[in-house]
């Protein structure tokens, strides 16, 4: 069925339901403006943070202004002429999204949602990083469709009670179908055991059959996708019908929005720094106008104060962090940046903190996992919290020499190409050339002494890359597991009460100079 949800502020108590589509429905010819307004991976950033991009990197953004730009558009576009979407990943970030309220761990980052008005959401890979059930928990929590098309039941079906496929809702006098979309990658981001309760399905057939049912229902079809702007484009240029992708994933802050075919594409950065806004102006089953643009939402220009609903709830869980997350640490001399195509300070430190606290030969760690920056300045749990931020444990296992040249030589790969994931190393080093178009060891050495090809090698690192060994580690083997008994950030954070943060040494991976 088609629901009107009306724009005061709050959300129907119940969400839409995907409309059911007969042979010869006719199309429903509405014509209207209507204005979008989109965010993505929020990461359960609530407060301001800093925005690298501005000049003095100025801290933007956060609920209580996002909920006072939302409210000044809405104001200006009329009563019921708004639709406020998310392109997923609200979850993992900073410590409030392991707070369990109403039931689900992110129930605060929903709460706030639900009181700035969103009508629906994405569902993202990181919506999966506390399990299955809390998934289904965030969906029965949340006032407003959880989308995806493509992440079903292994029988078929959406995979979880309440999981929306797609949705029709009524704005601006228009009928609006929302589709989700979550990325294909999902089965290498969850854990097994979560992954065999899922089926995994094309995007872009998923996508294509709620086109072709949702059509005759609706005057305007938009994919609310978790793929990344890459995919976006792909889905864009494959699948006609679609009037507009609003997206997430890739962090991309687009400030310019792309016409792909007959479909635009948008995305909004991440963190919640920026509002994505649009004006649509819909007529015979078309956009006939599009304005966008990529709004920072900076204090000094916000249209008015946040609700009081908004800036009690930011208060709470301001006050609750601050309690749980304030202990000082240590300082950092100097900030440890990532990269994640290439050897950074902040995964050399914490492979060096991981081979230390084990004793092991070696440390690896996955450079997509160092979520945030290692800030100059004073150290807090929550500064290391939002670095480390997935609960994962620590474990150690044992490779042979040659599967630990294949990980050296993989990095080499990665500073070659300048794409390839990086796997941050403490213990061993490599010295290498390029000859033939792939990397060459000239010299590969672990704590100071040429590789032994013939022994094996104490290897420390997280448990979802232990998890995920094959891909993450190309393609080895790991033997004899144990579990060390305290999570990354543990490990991290007890290194960091122990003296101030000193840049680690480099150069661990070098191109041999012709």
């Amino acid at each position: 069925m088609v629901l009107t949800l009306l724009l005061s502020g709050l959300l129907a108590c119940q969400k839409p339901v995907p409309p059911e589509v007969g042979p010869g429905t006719p199309a429903i010819g509405g014509s209207g403006i209507l204005t979008v307004l989109h965010t993505n991976d929020m990461h359960g950033h609530f407060l301001p943070e800093p925005a690298k991009w501005l000049d003095g990197a100025p801290s933007i953004g956060g609920f209580e202004l996002l909920d006072a730009y939302v409210s000044d558009y809405r104001a200006a576009a009329g009563e019921g002429a708004v639709l406020l979407l998310d392109g997923g990943d609200m979850l993992t970030g900073t410590p409030l999204t392991d707070e369990v309220v109403d039931g689900a761990g992110g129930g605060a980052m929903i709460q706030m949602m639900e009181a700035v008005g969103y009508d629906a959401m994405a569902l993202g890979n990181h919506e999966f990083d506390q399990g299955y059930e809390n998934v289904q928990a965030i969906m029965e929590a949340a006032d407003f469709p959880v989308l995806s098309s493509n992440i079903l039941a292994p029988g078929g079906g959406p995979a979880f009670p309440g999981q929306d496929v797609s949705v029709v809702i009524e704005r601006a006098g228009l009928s609006i179908g929302l589709i989700g979309a979550t990325t294909e990658g999902l089965g290498s981001l969850v854990s097994t055991t979560m992954h065999d309760k899922l089926s995994i399905e094309s995007i872009t057939e998923s996508v294509a059959a709620e086109v072709e049912r949702l059509d005759p229902l609706t005057d305007l079809l938009v994919v609310v996708s978790h793929i990344g702007v890459d995919s976006d484009r792909t889905l864009a240029a494959s699948v006609p019908g679609i009037d507009l992708i609003v997206g997430g994933h890739s962090h991309t802050a687009l400030v310019e929005p792309e016409q792909i075919g007959g479909t635009w594409v948008v995305q909004a950065g991440s963190y919640t720094r920026s509002l994505g806004v649009l004006t649509l102006t819909v007529a015979d089953d078309s956009i006939t106008a599009f304005d966008g643009a990529l709004v920072d939402l900076l204090p000094e220009s916000a249209p008015g104060e946040a609700s009081a609903e908004i800036t009690s709830l930011v208060k709470k869980y301001s006050e609750l962090m601050a309690s749980r997350y304030g202990e000082h640490l240590s300082d950092a001399t100097e900030t440890l940046g990532r990269d994640y195509n290439d050897e950074s300070a902040l995964g050399d430190w914490i492979t060096d903190v991981l081979r230390e606290a084990t004793g092991a030969d070696i440390a690896v760690y996955n450079a997509g996992g160092l979520r945030a920056d290692l800030n100059a300045g004073p150290l807090t749990l929550r500064s290391i919290y939002e670095i480390f931020p997935f609960g994962n444990e620590v474990v150690t296992f044992e490779l042979t020499g040659p599967e630990v040249v294949s990980i050296l030589l993989g990095n080499a790969q990665a500073q070659m190409e300048g794409e390839s994931s990086f796997t941050s190393i403490s213990g061993a080093s490599l010295v290498w050339r390029e000859r033939l178009g792939a990397p060459e060891v000239v010299e590969a050495r672990v704590g100071g002494e040429l590789i032994d090809l013939d022994r094996t090698y104490r290897i420390a690192t997280n448990s979802y890359v232990a998890e995920h060994a094959k891909k993450k580690l190309h393609n080895t083997a790991p033997k004899d597991q144990q579990d060390f008994g305290q999570t990354v950030m543990q490990v991290a954070a007890e290194a960091a009460r122990q003296g101030d943060v000193e840049p680690p040494e480099m150069g661990r991976i070098q191109r041999a100079t012709e």
